[in-house]
């Protein structure tokens, strides 16, 4: 048996056994030592840590979860890491997001919307219930986090981040539509209002940090927005005046959701501005021409500050985004991301 330490972003410990022969999620779950975790198959990333001390072994990773260069670095899938000697691991978040006992994870909820809002994203709001399925609750999450919603009468789950907040009661999603994907066909076929669905959740590392002085950035490509408004929305309920600029992309036109709901966020945080682009079609009425991009570069050549950046979107979004941060001197460790990962 090895030694796995744990330590978390304010340099807290915890310590527990972990055989050769099973990885380093499940042997905590062994010990009741509950780390970050979702997929358990080295797809999601929830999970990455960094390896800073002990020889190890990682089985069947996703190369979009973990990219060959993390990879070179020392970063880890804890769901897919052997350990070949004691290891001592980094976790990106703080010690109060482990626990020490069982806690709930499976919900059931209620579609109390489900809406296009433009030609390729659906509008999702869901009202968790009570165990027995008669009252409605609230589910306790940090802004940033998302849940696996089972499409109903199959065991297919797919994972998606909230764009409401923890005491708001429904979740509320944005959910991009695809024309050969299983949820996509569920939304735009058979769900109905009074439906119920399978959640399980909530989770996910992707959240907001203490940024001191900087200002924070926030990023969001497509549905990408979902988690970044969140973030948004509790600064606004926490009153934390914090100056922040929320970035918002698509496409094309007919692709564009929520924006009047943006402008109005924005009239109620004077500490916000916000900033949408099109790559066809922009250029009018508020909505610049070019990609979301476009737009971060333009703002990090005139901010001497080095903000703090969040971004969520797909993969090459994110890879041009962190080239972006870097070329305008903002250091990797104040850019979090939440990547899209293919289905499944």
């Amino acid at each position: 048996m090895y030694q796995i330490t744990i330590e978390t972003e304010e340099g807290e410990t915890c310590s527990f056994e972990c055989g050769p022969n099973e990885d380093v999620i499940s042997a905590g779950l062994r010990q009741s030592v509950i780390l970050m975790s979702s997929c358990r198959a080295g797809g999601c990333a929830t999970c990455k840590g960094e390896c800073t001390d002990g020889d190890y072994e990682l089985f069947d990773v996703s190369v979009q979860a973990l990219p060959p260069d993390e990879e070179e670095d020392g970063m880890v899938l804890l769901c897919r890491t052997f350990p070949r000697s004691d290891l001592h691991i980094m976790v990106p978040y703080t010690f109060d997001r482990i626990s020490f006992e069982a806690i709930q994870t499976n919900w059931v909820g209620e579609i109390k919307t489900c809406d296009k809002v433009s030609s390729n994203v659906i509008r999702l709001v869901v009202q968790v219930l009570t165990s027995d399925g008669t009252s409605p609750i609230s589910l306790n999450f940090m802004p940033g986090q998302f849940v696996d919603i089972e499409i109903p009468g199959t065991h297919t789950r797919r994972s998606y981040s909230m764009a409401s907040l923890s005491g708001d009661g429904a979740l509320e999603f944005f959910i991009r539509i695809l024309p050969e994907g299983a949820f996509s066909k569920f939304l735009t076929n058979d769900a109905k209002v009074g439906m119920r669905l399978n959640l399980r959740g909530p989770t996910g590392a992707f959240n907001l940090r203490d940024s001191g002085a900087r200002p924070r950035y926030f990023v969001g490509g497509g549905t990408g927005l979902s988690p970044v408004l969140s973030m948004v929305r509790h600064m606004k309920s926490s009153g934390d005046q914090t100056p922040a600029k929320l970035f918002f992309g698509v496409t094309r036109r007919d692709e564009l959701f929520y924006v009047d709901e943006l402008k109005t966020l924005k009239s109620a945080m004077p500490n916000l501005e916000l900033r949408v682009a099109v790559v066809e079609g922009g250029d009018g009425n508020g909505v610049a021409g070019g990609t979301v991009i476009d737009l971060l570069q333009a703002e990090l050549a005139k901010d001497d500050a080095r903000p703090d950046i969040y971004l969520c979107g797909p993969p090459a979004m994110i890879d041009a985004a962190f080239a972006a941060a870097e070329t305008a001197g903002v250091p990797k460790q104040q850019v979090y991301q939440e990547k899209f990962l293919a289905s499944g």
